[in-house]
């Protein structure tokens, strides 16, 4: 007596040659912005020990170091067809400001993961002319805008599935 049921079977017949195909996991609307009134870094610092936890299950790689662009405490250097690597510089800072750091990174993390792993565009969240005028690039300025909205990264970062 087989341990399968004749429906089992049947699909296991229908995945080994190919007439059935995994299931494709849907990702969130990165493009959609924060409507306000969510978890701030500046409510509450702890979560960016919840936003590294999340990045960790992505699969991004966590350093402590130096960050490649000069004068910068954190970066994130993305690769392309995968995801990459957050580099955070080690020094005295408020909870509050290491969480807005962490949440900039991964912003720029949503904006990647929104380019297919393949660029960096900005989301479209919409950015303020000063905030453009005073990062020069508009992912920066994305990133400067919503850093503090970290409880919106994170729900989007833990409706992301893993990528292989």
């Amino acid at each position: 007596m087989s341990k399968f049921s004749g429906a089992a079977l049947f699909v296991l017949f229908l995945v080994a040659f190919g007439l059935l195909k995994q299931p494709v996991l849907s990702k969130p609307a990165y493009a959609t912005p924060p409507k306000g009134g969510g978890a701030t870094c500046s409510a509450d610092p702890t979560l960016s020990k919840a936003l590294l936890r999340e990045g960790k299950r992505l699969g991004i790689a966590l350093l402590a170091g130096s960050p490649e662009l000069p004068g910068k405490d954190a970066s994130y250097r993305a690769e392309h067809g995968r995801l990459g690597t957050i580099t955070i510089k080690q020094r005295p800072m408020s909870a509050e400001v290491r969480c807005l750091l962490i949440s900039h990174e991964f912003i720029h993390v949503l904006q990647h993961l929104y380019g297919n792993l393949k660029g960096v565009p900005p989301l479209g969240w919409g950015v303020s002319s000063e905030q453009l005028e005073r990062s020069g690039v508009l992912q920066e300025a994305e990133a400067y805008g919503y850093q503090n909205q970290a409880g919106y990264v994170l729900e989007l970062l833990k409706a992301t599935p893993k990528t292989r």
